[in-house]
């Protein structure tokens, strides 16, 4: 008996991406369940509506050249609304992202809702990346590094069949946090609101880590 036809591998779900390998990918194709109940609470009928399929894939660096971050939060990348992209870096790794999104089959999303030209680069597909606009100095090195941006998206439900009708992002923003090992100089730049400033860890085995958080608002607007 031949072996089973069963697919390996995955292929990216967020179209092509330059300088990112796919490495994993979570589809979830999920309905609603509506019941109605008798007097004694017996279900007597039932109807399933809006059906949504959302997707999670993780991406890594194909090389330690710069990987090219998707640069509009907001719009259809493939058939799928992107809603947020995460990225980690690590000095002894290459760089990791994770991009996430939906798509509806009833009134599925057009590239026509309001989305943003984010401007955020990463240096290099290989070691720590910051993303907060430091500046390292003489003593002081990016351990590790993490960036989230994200958009919130709000879908309606309406008519006589209770599926999607409509949807819009709202209230983007990003946030970033870099662990130095030893103070750099500037530890993160003007264009980021710092809500954690300079935390140091200290340990009798190891050396002084720093780390900075910063965030910052993104201006959605009709592509």
């Amino acid at each position: 008996m031949a072996e089973p036809t069963i697919t390996f591998g995955t292929t990216t779900k967020f179209g092509s991406l330059t300088g990112w390998n796919p490495v994993g990918a979570t589809v979830t194709k999920t309905k609603t369940r509506a019941v109605a109940l008798n007097g004694i609470g017996n279900e007597v009928a039932s109807k399933v509506i809006n059906e949504i399929t959302e997707y999670s894939q993780e991406f890594v660096a194909a090389s330690s050249d710069a990987p090219t971050i998707p640069p509009t939060l907001g719009a259809l990348i493939g058939s799928v609304v992107l809603t947020g992209i995460r990225i980690s870096t690590s000095a002894t790794d290459f760089a990791k992202m994770t991009l996430t999104g939906h798509q509806h089959t009833t009134n599925a999303h057009a590239d026509t809702l309001n989305q943003v030209t984010h401007g955020i680069t990463i240096s290099s597909g290989f070691g720590g990346v910051d993303f907060l606009g430091g500046t390292a100095g003489d003593n002081a090195a990016v351990e590790s590094s993490t960036l989230n941006i994200q958009t919130g998206h709000t879908d309606v439900q309406a008519g006589a069949t209770g599926d999607h009708l409509i949807g819009q992002n709202h209230t983007a923003n990003a946030t970033a946090t870099t662990v130095w090992i030893g103070v750099p100089s500037v530890g993160i730049g003007d264009t980021w609101d710092e809500t954690e400033t300079g935390s140091t860890t200290e340990s009798n085995t190891g050396h002084v880590r720093t780390t900075y958080t910063g965030a910052k608002s993104l201006t959605l607007d009709a592509p």
